[in-house]
């Protein structure tokens, strides 16, 4: 049976031909264009050397007199076990009322002096070498690591695993508290790391704000002892663990989908922050340090901060998109 094709119908055939053609030709041109959007809003990382130090590096520099071991954990757990020659230095000692006082005038955690009294009776001098440890369970670490860098002393890095790794590879620990002695350290503050209130309200539409903490403070049903519970509005989530994983940082594989599901760039200003302005604001600063961000500082008040002050906005869980 043949088939007569009248000039009428073949027109129509042509015709929807025609426009299959021009959907494909759309189709690929809009993939094209999501594939560019992705190229553009992804972050190409590694992490750079120099920051972390593996334990069986760590085994052979113990006893060496130019390196000072930081334990960053609480002093009982630093009195039941740690590294043979560490020093402790816990979170807590900068968290004295003289300290709180001089944040809330200056936006950071400590005074030049109480740096030069603190690191210098822990030994840590000009020419030190310092490798800090913590747990796994918080990145108290990250504050030594940053206080540092923020009274000019670069030469520090992390032991990758903390005292959790360093244990179950088989190295040694020990009860005995090593003799210090005191060193000269000089502070040469670097302000551009911190950043205060007034800062970030100058600044809002140019700057990528982090919010460290866990999903339950980020929408305020965990107050975490501040004066209103939320977050820092437009604030992005990222809680340190998931960059973190059960180490002291994932891979530089895994953290870039986290950053590219996230959509962090190096083109805009970062900064981070939590409740205290140090521990998880400090880890997420240090890790983007690590990969090599230039734009990133660390909001020295936090929400301790934020959260005080009535009159501005919060982000809590009635301004929470619903598909976050």
């Amino acid at each position: 049976m043949s088939v007569i094709w009248t000039g009428k119908g073949l027109g129509i055939i042509m015709s929807r031909i025609l426009k299959l053609f021009l959907i494909c030709i759309l189709l690929v041109l809009y993939a094209g264009c999501q594939k560019v959007e992705e190229q553009k809003g992804s972050v190409e990382i590694k992490i750079l050397p120099g920051y972390l130090v593996e334990s069986e590096e760590l085994t052979s520099s113990t006893n060496s007199p130019d390196v000072v071991i930081v334990d960053a954990r609480s002093a009982e757990k630093y009195q039941k076990a740690h590294i043979h020659n560490a020093v402790n230095i816990p979170k807590t000692v900068f968290r004295t009322p003289e300290d709180l006082e001089y944040k809330k005038n200056n936006g950071f955690a400590i005074s030049p002096e109480k740096a030069e009294k603190v690191f210098g009776e822990a030994g840590i001098g000009a020419n030190s070498r310092v490798i800090v440890y913590d747990s796994i369970t918080f990145p108290d670490a990250s504050i030594i690591w940053t206080l540092l860098k923020y009274y000019g002393h670069d030469n520090v890095q992390i032991l990758k695993g903390g005292y959790e790794r360093w244990v179950s590879d088989g190295h040694p620990v020990t009860q005995e508290t090593k003799m210090l002695k005191r060193a000269d350290f000089k502070v040469k503050p670097k302000p551009e790391m911190v950043v205060t209130l007034s800062w970030i309200l100058d600044n809002k539409k140019d700057i990528t704000i982090l919010d460290m903490r866990s999903f339950a403070e980020y929408i305020g049903t965990n107050t975490a002892g501040n004066k209103r519970g939320g977050s820092i509005p437009g604030a992005i989530n990222i809680e340190w663990v998931e960059l973190a994983g059960d180490s002291t940082v994932k891979s530089a594989e895994e953290l870039q989908r986290i950053l590219n599901k996230y959509r962090i760039s190096r083109d805009k200003e970062i900064v981070t922050y939590c409740n205290w302005g140090i521990g998880r604001s400090t880890y997420g600063f240090m890790v983007l340090k690590m990969l090599g961000f230039e734009k990133v500082r660390v909001y020295g008040g936090s929400m301790e901060d934020w959260s005080i002050k009535a009159d501005l906005p919060i982000g809590d869980i009635k301004s929470i998109p619903a598909d976050l």
